[in-house]
């Protein structure tokens, strides 16, 4: 009957999705993905202004002693040497923000895989849970027509309508989960109703893990930290050469003068004078950014490579264990569960074992579910890492 009521949960109804429908959806109606889009387009706006040519300021003004016209052009040229600087801090803003969307993006991934297949198995442990609970109300029955032979005590019936009775409380406690983990679906895909629900193999992929070694440079927190640090170190090196000083060009006309018909030309510059500042505070602070990011960026890498083996060794224990529950410890437990039935349907057994084995085969196909869905987040896990889907 457990098996039965398995394999029909298994079939895709009509109305199902599944997980590469679910990641497809997310990726056209969730915001984040558009919000990741604006900040790499905003960043590129940022590098398109990073060390561009300064405007020329003009002036006109009147006078009333002769000439009493003057125009003239302040064209500043201190952005020469600090332009290369300036839009090498830019390119790192754009290779940032990259960055940020690559990881906003998986991880949108990421809890999409998730909320997937944790919906999925809240319906399959809805499932296996009514299917016990229609055992457990079969075993009351066989009691019940042991009483009136009169095989058994009345006790051992009440026994076992107890369990039958504690089944279905346990079916709805599961049906008010799994209910609850498509409506986290729903907010995932940013579906404004209810979700279709989830279809698939619980169980997907576990033969066959990923393979693939990551390099900690790989991860978008390296990337943006490296990111963090070139921007650095060139904004440093903006605020070192802004010390020096570097011209104004000063152009124009003046006229309005009888004794002097015509326009006059005007041509001059003025220079920065540092008198009462150097630049040298501004300069000394850049410096201490630069090297505070490139240590922060010597500790991402280590946390990277810590994440990446904590993730491996996750991926491939959480795969043995589900495993071995799938293919050793729920076809024992259900064995043991119907050659104890037959017993006690024979007369060969009293209630108690029983009552044993069926909670030990439900305990140990939820628990063959809950693996099988760690092993699912492992691998939601490792694919956030690589910054891929699948």
């Amino acid at each position: 009957m457990i098996v039965l009521c398995l394999a029909l949960a298994l079939q895709q109804p009509s109305d199902s999705l599944t997980l590469s429908d679910a990641l497809e959806r997310a990726r056209r109606q969730r915001g984040i993905v558009a919000s990741a889009a604006a900040g790499v387009a905003g960043a590129r706006a940022a590098a398109r202004t990073a060390g561009a040519i300064p405007n020329p300021t003009i002036s006109y003004s009147h006078t009333e002693s002769t000439p009493v016209n003057h125009f003239l052009m302040d064209q500043p040229f201190d952005w020469l040497i600090r332009r290369g600087p300036d839009r090498a801090a830019g390119r790192a803003g754009v290779a940032r923000a990259v960055a940020d969307s690559a990881g906003a993006v998986t991880s949108l991934l990421h809890e999409v895989r998730v909320a997937f297949y944790r919906a999925r198995a809240a319906r399959l442990a809805e499932s296996l849970v009514g299917a016990q609970a229609s055992l457990a109300d079969s075993v009351a029955g066989i009691a019940a027509a042991r009483l009136r032979a009169g095989d058994i005590s009345q006790l051992e019936q009440e026994q076992a309508a107890l369990e039958a009775h504690r089944a279905r409380q346990t079916e709805s406690a599961a049906r008010e989960t799994a209910r609850a983990a498509e409506a986290d679906l729903a907010r995932a895909l940013g579906w404004e109703g209810p979700a279709p629900g989830a279809a698939g193999a619980l169980d997907e992929g576990l033969d066959r893990i990923p393979g693939d070694s990551l390099e900690g440079a790989e991860l978008p927190a390296v990337r943006a930290a490296v990111a963090d640090s070139t921007a650095a170190a060139a904004q440093a090196r903006s605020a070192r050469l802004a010390r020096v000083p570097l011209p104004t060009l000063q152009s124009g006309a003046e006229w309005g003068d009888d004794a002097q018909p015509g326009a006059l030309a005007v041509i001059g510059i003025s220079l920065p004078f540092p008198l009462w500042n150097h630049g040298g505070g501004a300069a000394a602070a850049a410096k201490a950014r630069a090297e505070q990011t490139a240590a922060l960026t010597r500790e991402a890498r280590l946390d990277a490579v810590r994440q990446i083996r904590q993730a491996r060794i996750h991926l491939e224990e959480s795969a043995a264990r589900a495993r071995d529950d799938r293919d050793a410890l729920a076809p024992a437990a259900a064995a043991l569960r119907a050659r104890t039935v037959r017993a006690y349907q024979a007369g060969e057994t009293g209630i108690l074992p029983v009552l044993d084995a069926l909670r030990t085969e439900r305990d140990v196909l939820l628990t063959t579910l809950r693996d099988q869905l760690t092993y699912q987040e492992a691998l939601a896990d490792w694919y956030a890492l690589a910054g891929r889907s699948e």
